[in-house]
């Protein structure tokens, strides 16, 4: 059955682009669209409008596996990761970067062979009694933290950008140490983290995300995390944990 769109079709456009201002008339596609090799079907189905093909967005951000989403606030349909990303140097020790912000981190070091290249965010965080409950449900076992002190539970995303000799990025909590807002670093209590936990191992490409947990002052509202600090502080990438 033909259909009528005036405007500008909400889809992608696979070849040529179709003027916002015309009546065009559109039929459902006759013809298979296939994405990495099957066949890709849709509700509403592709359609074709002066020979050439459309497919909705968010069916075809699924398809590939890509994030689609309506952003109410500014009006604008965005693609993909829309995390922003952090200029080099933009953030520091005395500037934390914010929640969901990405920041870049290479490794070099003359003496071994293991440079790497990262993409790093914390997704959320979980401070206090919610944190210890959580604490409690992946392991009864897992103490309570010491007076003066509450646990926070941060969740990482890690991607690997680059691994010297094809050789595998590890994920470590060990590499994070917390600190206070006036730049005190806090002590360190072994804990069995929710699941996933932030540990295994990714090749250049790959992705991953999992808990870590740190100790906190509970009177310390802006406490903040480093990552990949040298033995003398130096270097490294900052997050606020709040």
């Amino acid at each position: 059955m033909k259909k009528f769109i005036a405007g500008l079709l909400f889809g992608i456009i696979l070849c040529g682009a179709v003027g916002a201002a015309t009546l065009y008339e559109a039929q459902p596609a006759t013809f298979k669209v296939m994405v990495n090799g099957k066949e890709f079907n849709s509700d509403p189905p592709a359609l074709v409008v002066e020979g050439r093909t459309y497919l909705p967005l968010r069916a075809m951000g699924e398809a590939l596996g890509v994030p689609i989403n309506w952003n109410q606030e500014l009006n604008q349909a965005e693609v993909g990761n829309q995390a922003a990303v952090a200029d080099t140097n933009q953030y520091s020790r005395n500037n934390p970067a914010p929640l969901d912000t990405v920041q870049i981190y290479t490794k070099e070091n003359k003496y071994s062979d293991d440079d790497y290249t990262i993409s790093m965010r914390i997704l959320e965080t979980v401070r206090g009694e919610k944190a210890m409950k959580m604490l409690i449900e992946a392991n009864m076992f897992n103490d309570e933290p010491q007076e003066g002190y509450e646990y926070v539970l941060a969740k990482v995303s890690v991607s690997a950008l680059n691994v010297e000799n094809d050789g595998a990025f590890t994920l470590n909590d060990y590499d994070f140490t917390a600190f206070s807002s006036n730049n005190e670093e806090m002590p360190q209590e072994f804990v069995v983290e929710p699941e996933p936990a932030f540990e295994g191992k990714i090749y250049a490409g790959g992705n991953a995300e999992g808990w870590i947990c740190v100790l906190v002052r509970k009177n310390d509202s802006n406490p903040k995390l480093a990552y990949g600090l040298d033995y003398d502080g130096r270097g490294g990438i900052w997050f606020a944990l709040q």
